[in-house]
């Protein structure tokens, strides 16, 4: 099987299905981490994929006028929560891979947790 052809079998497949998938292999102690994990990742990848052609049109900084009249450069609060999400992202690819890899725990449950509520799955 070629490479194009895994991946047009994967883009078929639902958020759970994937899900299923990538902790198959996991330790019955650490599913339940690993499945949080893999379906925010999968929800972080849905709105990071969705959310590029908007980040790549938007201005990095605004110019705001403040109470005093002033105007100041700030930083655009879209193109933050943007590298927040590619940042969050990031980390919980980084904890899954080591899930997955050694079988072991590498994030608190207090991680977890934040990712659960953060993202809102779980």
């Amino acid at each position: 099987m070629t490479r194009k052809t895994e991946k047009a079998k994967t883009e078929k497949l639902t958020r759970a299905e994937l899900t299923e998938r990538i902790t198959a292999g996991v330790a019955p102690d650490l599913q339940a981490q690993a499945v949080t994990l893999a379906d925010a990742i999968l929800a972080m990848q849905e709105k990071i994929t969705t959310s590029i052609p908007e980040y790549k049109a938007m201005p990095l900084s605004q110019t705001v006028t403040v109470g005093t009249g002033e105007t100041i450069l700030r930083a655009n609060p879209a193109a933050q929560e943007f590298r927040a999400t590619v940042r969050d992202y990031a980390q919980a690819l980084k904890s899954l891979n080591e899930i997955l890899a050694s079988g072991k725990p590498t994030t608190s449950a207090t991680a977890v947790d934040d990712l659960r509520a953060r993202f809102g799955v779980g």
